[in-house]
This record gives structure tokens, sequence and C-alpha cells, in this order.
């Protein structure tokens, strides 16, 4: 049971980390000149805000909650 509380917590703070660096990435994306950017709009905005990091540990926590999640559901008690 530990594992599926620590799972869900870790999903939520993952999603809100994903969700707000999204959010605000996609607020600014009008002060990113260039249409022919290398990454492209939203991944050059992301990039130019340091946002990067955020959504790289927000994609982590995710995936490390489903997999706790995932054990702890599956584990045999």
């Amino acid at each position: 049971m530990k594992k599926i509380i620590a799972g869900i917590g870790f999903e939520i703070t993952g999603v809100l980390m994903m969700l707000f660096s999204s959010l605000i990435a996609s607020m600014s994306l009008e002060y990113t000149t260039g249409w022919d950017t290398q990454l492209g709009r939203y991944w050059q905005t992301v990039y130019d805000l340091g946002l990067l990091p955020i959504q790289i540990t927000g994609s982590v926590l995710l995936i490390a909650g489903i997999a706790f999640s995932l054990w702890g559901a599956l584990a045999k008690s």
C-alpha cells in the first residue's frame, strides 16, 4: 500500500511539473522569434526559458510513479 501511495504522489507531482512548465512555455510562445528554429518553436521556447530540466524531472517522476503504482498493485501480499 505504501508503494501505491508513493506512486500516486510521484504521478501527481510529475504531471503538475509538466503541466505548469508547458503552460509557462505556451504563454511565452509569442515572444519566440522565427518559425524555422532547429528545435521547433515550442521546444525552442522551453529551452530559452530554462524549462527543460523541469520537463525532464516531471517525466522521470511520472514514469517512476507509474512504476511504483504498478509494483505496489501487482506485488503479492
